[in-house]
C-alpha cells in the first residue's frame, strides 16, 4: 500500500517568499505600529489637555489646546517678565498649531496688556472675540476695559454675552451687575438685553432679588424693559419681587411695578372684598396672603358663581396671631370698614381682631384695631374711619384668639368689605 507524498508545509512556503514581500511586512507593521501609537498618545492629550496641560504636553509637545491651556495657567500664576516671554512663546506656538484659537490670542492680549500695549491689547481681545464668544476670559477683559473707558452699554454688551455662553460666569458676574443697579445710567443700558429675556435672566433675577440693596432698582430696570414674558417661572419671580418691595417698603416702586405687569387688576388696591380681585391672585402679593401657622390659620373656599369667597378659620386653644393680611392704597377720604362671620357654637374668650396700620420707609403705624367675640350663628363687626394725606399706603390684618377652650376656636369668615363714605 502506497504512501501519500505531504504537501509542503506552511513554513517551508514562507521560507520560499522572495525578500521584498518580507521587507513590505516589516514596513507593514511598523507603519500599524507608528499610526497607532500616534492615535494613542493624541488621544490622551485630547482627553487631558483641559484638566491637566502638562500631561497632554508629556505625550504631544505641540498640542495646540494644551499649549494654550498650560500657557493660560503660567500667566495666572506670575506675570513678571520671563513668565510673559514664554506664555508669548507657548501662545504663538498654539497658533501655529491652530490658528482659531481664542485662548492663545487674548493670551497675548493679556502678554500686551501688562507690558502696557492697550491698542494692541484691545486689538487683540476684540480678535479673540470675533473669533469665539465663549471665552470668558476675553469677555471679562472686555468688560473691564468699557468700564475703564467710562462705556457703559458696551460693558453690559459683554455681560451679556458672557452670562449666554458661559454659565460658570454666573457667580462672578451676578454681584457685580446687582451692585450697580444704582446707577442709572446702567438701568437704562440694561433694559434693551432684559427685553429679550436672555437665557440668564431666570438665575439672575432669582438672586438678585435675593441680594439687591434696592429692589425699587431692580423693579425700574424691569418696568423700562416693558415687562417680562408671559410665563409661569416670570410670574413667580415677579411676585417675589413685590413682596421684597413690599419688605422694604418701597411703596411707590411697588404700585408702578405691579401696574406694569400682565394681568395687573388696579380694583385690588382698594378692595378688602373676598373676591377675584383679591384671593387666589396671578400675584398674590397683592391680595390676601394667609399667614402659615400650625396653631393658627384659614383657608379660602372654592369661589360660588358670582366669585365671592369666604375664609374658613381656626385658633388653637390658648392660640393667638395673625391669619391673614393684604395691602391696600387707599386714598384719602372717610370710609367704612365690615365683616360678617358664622360660627357653630361660641368659645369664651376667642375673639377676632382687625388691625389697620399705616406703612411707610419711616415704620409701621396703628391707625385703628377693632375686636368681637367668637359667638354662635352669624355675626358682625362694622368701622367708620378715615384716611389722611399722612397714610398713603395701609396694611390689614386679622387675627384671631383661640380662647380656653380645649379645642380652641373655629368660624368662618363669609364677608370682608371697606367702602367709601
Amino acid at each position: 500500500m502506497s504512501r501519500k507524498r505531504k504537501g509542503p508545509s506552511r513554513f517551508t512556503a514562507l521560507r520560499a517568499k522572495p525578500p521584498l514581500f518580507w521587507v513590505k511586512i516589516v514596513v507593514i507593521t511598523v507603519a500599524t505600529a507608528y499610526l497607532a501609537w500616534l492615535s494613542f498618545i493624541h488621544a490622551v492629550a485630547n482627553i487631558t489637555w483641559d484638566r491637566n496641560p502638562d500631561i497632554a504636553l508629556r505625550y504631544v509637545p505641540d498640542h495646540p489646546l494644551a499649549l494654550s491651556r498650560k500657557a493660560d495657567e503660567m500667566f495666572a500664576e506670575n506675570q513678571d517678565p520671563a513668565t510673559l516671554a514664554k506664555v508669548e512663546a507657548m501662545a504663538k506656538q498654539s497658533l501655529r498649531g491652530g490658528a482659531l484659537n481664542p485662548v492663545a490670542i487674548r493670551l497675548l492680549g493679556y502678554v500686551a496688556d501688562v507690558r502696557g500695549d492697550s491698542k494692541k491689547a484691545r486689538e487683540l481681545m476684540l480678535l479673540s472675540h470675533k473669533v469665539s464668544r465663549r471665552d470668558f476670559g476675553t469677555q471679562l477683559w472686555l468688560i473691564e476695559d468699557a468700564v475703564a473707558r467710562g462705556d457703559k452699554k458696551q460693558a453690559l454688551y459683554h455681560y451679556d454675552i458672557a452670562m449666554r455662553t458661559t454659565p460658570s460666569s454666573f457667580p462672578i458676574l451676578f454681584p457685580t451687575l446687582t451692585g450697580a443697579l444704582s446707577d442709572p445710567e446702567v438701568r437704562m443700558a440694561l433694559a434693551p438685553i432684559v427685553r429679550q429675556a436672555p437665557v440668564w435672566l431666570p438665575t439672575y433675577l432669582n438672586e438678585a432679588i435675593k441680594t439687591v440693596e434696592n429692589p425699587a432698582n431692580l423693579a425700574d430696570v424691569l418696568v423700562k424693559a416693558g415687562g417680562l414674558p408671559d410665563l409661569q417661572v416670570y410670574h413667580s419671580l415677579s411676585n417675589d419681587l413685590l413682596g421684597y418691595l413690599a419688605a422694604k417698603d418701597k411703596f411707590p416702586a411697588f404700585r408702578q411695578y405691579y401696574l406694569s405687569l400682565k394681568g395687573n387688576n388696579r380694583v385690588a388696591f382698594q378692595s378688602a372684598s373676598l373676591n377675584k380681585d383679591t384671593v387666589n391672585l396671578r400675584y398674590p402679593a397683592m391680595g390676601w396672603q394667609v399667614v402659615e401657622n400650625p396653631g393658627i390659620g384659614g383657608s379660602f373656599s372654592q369661589p360660588d358663581d358670582k366669585g365671592r369667597s369666604s375664609l374658613a378659620a381656626f385658633a388653637g386653644s390658648g392660640q393667638r396671631g395673625e391669619i391673614m393680611r393684604k395691602m391696600l392704597f387707599l386714598d384719602p377720604g372717610s370710609y367704612r370698614f365690615q365683616a360678617q362671620y358664622s360660627a357653630l357654637e361660641e368659645v369664651s374668650d376667642a375673639e377676632i381682631r382687625w388691625d389697620l396700620y399705616c406703612i411707610s420707609e419711616k415704620g409701621n403705624v396703628g391707625k385703628w384695631f377693632i375686636e368681637t367675640p367668637v359667638r354662635k350663628g352669624s355675626f358682625g363687626q362694622t368701622h367708620a374711619f378715615t384716611i389722611g394725606n399722612d397714610c398713603r399706603n395701609q396694611l390689614l390684618v386679622m387675627q384671631a384668639a383661640g380662647g380656653s377652650n380645649q379645642l380652641g376656636a373655629e368660624f368662618t369668615l363669609r364677608s370682608v368689605d371697606i367702602v367709601a363714605g
